[in-house]
């Protein structure tokens, strides 16, 4: 993912600056772990707090002109959740 944003960095600076960020939905997610990890309580905030999160880094990445690799951007992002695994 984040070797095709780094690859693509007008596309979805254009996104972004069009609003279509806050108008995609979460469909499907990992039942086993959202049971694991939130005992399947408060998933809709889960995905929120999760779907902000990496819409924020992905724009801060962009803003900075991609600076990072995309092998940095999911050490980033999983340093964000080390604590859940397990």
């Amino acid at each position: 993912m984040f070797r095709h944003i780094q690859d693509n960095q007008i596309f979805y600076q254009t996104y972004f600056k069009l609003g279509y960020d806050n108008q995609y939905q979460i469909f499907r997610y990992d039942t086993e772990l959202s049971r694991k990890h939130f005992q399947n309580r408060f998933i809709e905030y889960h995905m929120e707090f999760f779907k902000a999160g990496i819409t924020q880094i992905i724009k801060m990445w962009l803003k900075s002109g991609c600076k990072e690799s995309p092998e940095d951007m999911v050490e980033i992002l999983k340093s964000e959740y080390r604590g859940r695994a397990g």
